[in-house]
C-alpha cells in the first residue's frame, strides 16, 4: 500500500546551513511527496541508542493520516503575537487534529511566550517536541522547513486523520535537594532575587560553582524545581549576570517556592520503565524521544539505560533538547530535565506479541560492577533527602515556636505585626475593607493578687480559647501583651467588626471561669481608613479601648 505522507526528520549535530540545505534539496529530488523537517542539536537518539556529533535522519509513513507544515520566524518581543498566529493557523489546518509536533529555538528567543501565544491560538491539540541546541557556539541553533532555515522561531507539523492515534506523556525523576526558596524579585525567565537576596547566591551557598564562562555546564543539573497547576516543573539556569541575577529557558514568577534538584538514576529508571509499559499498552508503531541535554550529562554511559528499552517496543528516535515541549492550552508547558515519550499508532490496537520491556533485566554474563555509579548516587540522594526533611521539620517547629505566645498557643505580637502590616498594605493595594478588636480583661490585676498567677493563666488561656471558637478562618488572632489581645478582621468593615467584637463581649459575660467565676472584657475597634499606617490604626483601637475601659468597663468603642 502507498503512504499518503511520509515525514522525514533529520536530526544534526552539524550547525551548516549550506550542508542543511543540500540534504533538503536531496530528499526533495529523491522523495518529492515527503515532508522535510528539522534541527540541530546537542545529541541525537537513533534505534534507542544515544549518539553524539552525528546526523540522523528519520523516515515515517502514514497510509491514512495527513501532515500540514507551518513555520513562523518571531522578532524578539513579539513572541506571543508570533505563537497566536501560528496556532490560528494550526486551528485552520483542518479537523480530526490528532497533534502537532514542535520545534523551536529557546537559545534565541522567548519561547514561553510563544507557547502562550500558541495555548490562546490553536484550541485543544496536544504539542510535543523540543528546542534546538548548538554544541559548537551559544545561539546559532536552527529549526529548518525543506530548504527553509530559522534562526528564531518554530516550526510545526499538524497531524490529521480519524485513523491515528498519538499518546504523548512526558517524566522527570529530578527530587528535590535543597529547603524551599522563594523567588523575590523576577521579571520573565530572569529572576532578580531569591529570599531577597541575589539568585546566584542559591549556587554559590548550595553547590559552590562560580560566576565564570562554564556555569551552565556546572548547573546544569541542578535545576529549579517548583509547582504549578498541579505539575513539577524544572527550570534549568543559562546565565548569570555581574548582579547576580539568573536567566532562564522557562519563566519564573515572584513568589513562586522552589527546592534545587537532582537526578536521581533509580527514580529515572523507574520513570522511564512506566513509560515503556504505557507505549507497550498503546502498541506504538514508532516512538519519538525528546529528552533534555542535562540527562545526557547526569546520567553519562549510562543514559542508554532510559532510552534503549524504548526500541523493543517500537522504532525509536529522537534528540537531546535545549527545552522540552510538551501539553496542550493552559497546560502547554515548555519543560526543563524532562523527557517527553510520544508514541503513534495508525489503526485500532491488537493485542500484544511481545513482552513487556523490563529496564532492569541485565545480560546472562552477569557482572556486579557495571552500571554501580547510578546506584551509589540513588543512595546519596536519599541520604540528602532524609537529611532535608528533618532538618525541614525542625525548621517549621522552631517558626511554630517563634510566632506563638507559649501560655495561650495563639499568635504573639512578633506575629501580628507582621500580620497587620501584610492586611493593611492589602486593604490598601485593592481597596478592601479591614477591622481590628482590642481585647483587655476587666479587673485581671485583681485575680493575680487575689488568687495567683497560676489562676490568672488559668483565665488567660480560657479566654484565648473562647475567641478562637467564635471568629472566622480568615481572622487573626494573638496575644498583644499581658491581658490584651487583638484580632485582626480581613475584609470586615465597622458593622462586622462591632459584631464580632459584641459576640465575644457576650459569651464572655456569659462564662463561668474556674475560681474567679464570673469575668468581663472591654474593646476598642476601629476599621482602615485610606493612607492609614500601622501605628494609626493600632494608636485608634488603643484609644477605643481606652474609652471603654474609662466609661465603665464591659462595653465596645468604635473609632
Amino acid at each position: 500500500m502507498q503512504a499518503r505522507s511520509v515525514l522525514i526528520q533529520v536530526y544534526s549535530s552539524l550547525v551548516h546551513q549550506e550542508w542543511i540545505q543540500s540534504v533538503a534539496e536531496a530528499v526533495a529530488a529523491a522523495i518529492p511527496s515527503a515532508l522535510l523537517v528539522g534541527l540541530t542539536t546537542v545529541g541525537e537518539v537513533i534505534e534507542g541508542q544515544p549518539l553524539t556529533g552525528s546526523v540522523v535522519m528519520s523516515l515515517s509513513f502514514f497510509d491514512s493520516s495527513r501532515l500540514t507544515p507551518l513555520a513562523i520566524e518571531c522578532e524578539l518581543g513579539s513572541e506571543e503575537q508570533s505563537g497566536l498566529e501560528l496556532g490560528q493557523a494550526i486551528q485552520a489546518s483542518g479537523t480530526d487534529l490528532v497533534g502537532v509536533l514542535l520545534l523551536g529555538t529557546p537559545l534565541s528567543m522567548n519561547a514561553t511566550a510563544l507557547l502562550l501565544g500558541l495555548s490562546r491560538g490553536a484550541g485543544d491539540v496536544p504539542f510535543f517536541g523540543g528546542g534546538a541546541g548548538d554544541n559548537e557556539a551559544w545561539g546559532n541553533a536552527l529549526v529548518f522547513l525543506g530548504t527553509r532555515l530559522i534562526s528564531r522561531g518554530a516550526v510545526a507539523v499538524v497531524f490529521s486523520g480519524q485513523d491515528l492515534h498519538i499518546e504523548s506523556r512526558s517524566y522527570l525523576g529530578w527530587q528535590a535537594l535543597s529547603t524551599e526558596l522563594t523567588i523575590t524579585q523576577a521579571e520573565g525567565n530572569r529572576v532578580m532575587t531569591v529570599n531577597n537576596a541575589p539568585a546566584f547566591e542559591v549556587y554559590r551557598r548550595y553547590l559552590d560553582i562560580d560566576n565564570d564562562e562554564h556555569f551552565f555546564r556546572n548547573a546544569l543539573e541542578f535545576p529549579f524545581l517548583l509547582e504549578r497547576n498541579g505539575e513539577t516543573l524544572a527550570r534549568v539556569p543559562v546565565s548569570v549576570d555581574a548582579d547576580g541575577a539568573l536567566e532562564f529557558l522557562g519563566d519564573l514568577m515572584v513568589g513562586e517556592t522552589f527546592r534545587v534538584g537532582y537526578g536521581n538514576p533509580a527514580l529515572i529508571g523507574a520513570r522511564a520503565q512506566a513509560m515503556q509499559d504505557v507505549m507497550f499498552d498503546f502498541e506504538a508503531q514508532g516512538l519519538w524521544l525528546f529528552s533534555c541535554s542535562c540527562r545526557r550529562f547526569l546520567m553519562q554511559y549510562d543514559v542508554e539505560l532510559e532510552t534503549l528499552p524504548f526500541e523493543s517496543i517500537a522504532p525509536t528516535v529522537g534528540f537531546y533538547t535545549y527545552g522540552e515541549f510538551w501539553g496542550r492550552q493552559q497546560s502547554l508547558w515548555l519543560l526543563n530535565a524532562a523527557m517527553v515519550v510520544v508514541g503513534l499508532r495508525e489503526g485500532g490496537a491488537r493485542m500484544p506479541l511481545r513482552p513487556s520491556p523490563d529496564l532492569t533485566a541485565g545480560p546472562d554474563n552477569f557482572d556486579p560492577f557495571p552500571n554501580q555509579h547510578p546506584r551509589v548516587v540513588s543512595r546519596l540522594m536519599h541520604f540528602i533527602g532524609a537529611v532535608t526533611d528533618e532538618l525541614e521539620q525542625a525548621n517549621r517547629e522552631l517558626t511554630v515556636l517563634s510566632i506563638t505566645d507559649k501560655l495561650t498557643q495563639v499568635f504573639n505580637r512578633v506575629k501580628l505585626d507582621s500580620v497587620l502590616t501584610s492586611e493593611l498594605r492589602r486593604a490598601e493595594r485593592y481597596r478592601s475593607q479591614l477591622g481590628v478588636v482590642m481585647l483587655d480583661i476587666d479587673h485581671f490585676k485583681a485575680v493575680n493578687d487575689e488568687f495567683g498567677h497560676g489562676v490568672g493563666d488559668k483565665v488567660l488561656v480560657q479566654m484565648a480559647q473562647i475567641m478562637r471558637s467564635n471568629i472566622r478562618i480568615s481572622d487573626v488572632l494573638g496575644r498583644w501583651g499581658g491581658e490584651e489581645f487583638l484580632l485582626i478582621l480581613p475584609e470586615a468593615g465597622p458593622q462586622q467588626a462591632m459584631i464580632v467584637a459584641e459576640k465575644i463581649r457576650s459569651i464572655v459575660a456569659a462564662t463561668e471561669f474556674p475560681v474567679v467565676q464570673h469575668k468581663t472584657v472591654s474593646l476598642g475597634v476601629t476599621c482602615y481608613r485610606p493612607g492609614d499606617s500601622e501605628a494609626q490604626m493600632m494608636a485608634r483601637a488603643d484609644e477605643a479601648l481606652y474609652e471603654a475601659k474609662n466609661s465603665g468597663r464591659d462595653r465596645i468603642v468604635f473609632r
